[in-house]
């Protein structure tokens, strides 16, 4: 009995190995296959942006020889002179052309036209006047500063004229030359008055004094004294400029190398 009991389980294991050896093995279930998302609606691309002008060369003109700017600082001090900035409040230059021309009001042959433009609009630009003050109280008027933009100032440059060679040197610096006593700035519009403008004889002494032609247009005229005087740029890092100085060459190169007193 013991030995028939031994031969069934040899035979039901024989039985158990041969099925596992002959019976394939399951499949993997295959994977479930993801649903496939439409691509989300994009929106239209826009044309790109048109490309920024070039930016303008400078213009060609000669570098100021001297620090102008020190003209236009209150405080500023030339040796024992102190320069006094003052504005004027009621007076502006117009200018309708886009250039401003500069002159002798009593010698229409010094009419100078700038070569520079301020701009192709009309324009009411400010005035101001640099006054040179000693310690005793006498003043001398320095230099007029007419304001066409904004700074900051990135470098000052020598007035040209137009039709005039640039200068090679600071010597040969364009300038007008002044004769009457007076010298005169305004838009250069059609061109030089004709003949003489007078400066009314009520003008306070020292002062501007705005006067009217008859086609309209209004010069501003300035008591400078007799002499050649040369005119300055400041412009900005765009090459626009920011504001024209006449120089009325009251201070001599030794004051513009002196050093201010200690107070």
């Amino acid at each position: 009995m013991g030995k028939c009991y031994v031969a069934r389980v040899a035979k039901t294991k024989g039985k158990t190995r041969g099925a596992s050896k002959s019976t394939p093995r399951a499949a993997p279930k295959a994977a479930r296959a993801k649903p496939v998302k439409p691509p989300r609606p994009t929106r239209p691309s826009l044309p790109a942006p048109p490309a920024p002008p070039p930016a303008p060369l400078p213009r060609d003109e000669l570098i100021a020889p001297r620090d102008i700017g020190r003209l236009t600082r209150y405080g500023e001090r030339f040796g024992a002179t102190k320069i006094d900035t003052r504005l004027l409040q009621h007076i502006q230059l117009p200018v309708g052309s886009g250039q401003i021309a500069v002159f002798d009001p009593g010698a229409p042959k010094s009419w100078r036209v700038l070569d520079r433009p301020v701009g192709s609009g009309f324009g009411m630009f400010r005035v101001m006047l640099s006054v040179a003050r000693d310690d005793a109280g006498g003043e001398r008027l320095a230099a007029i500063v007419i304001h066409v933009g904004r700074p900051p100032i990135a470098r000052w440059a020598v007035a040209h004229y137009r039709g005039q060679k640039k200068p090679r040197s600071a010597e040969q610096l364009p300038r007008c030359p002044v004769t009457t006593g007076w010298i005169a700035v305004m838009d250069a519009g059609t061109g030089e008055p004709a003949g003489v403008i007078a400066v009314p004889a009520s003008a306070a002494p020292g002062q501007p004094v705005e006067i009217p032609l008859t086609d309209g247009r209004r010069a501003l005229a300035l008591p400078c004294g007799n002499g050649e005087y040369a005119a300055y740029w400041a412009v900005d890092a765009a090459d626009k400029p920011i504001c024209l100085v006449l120089d009325f060459d009251v201070f001599s190169a030794k004051d513009w190398k002196a050093r201010p007193p200690a107070p």
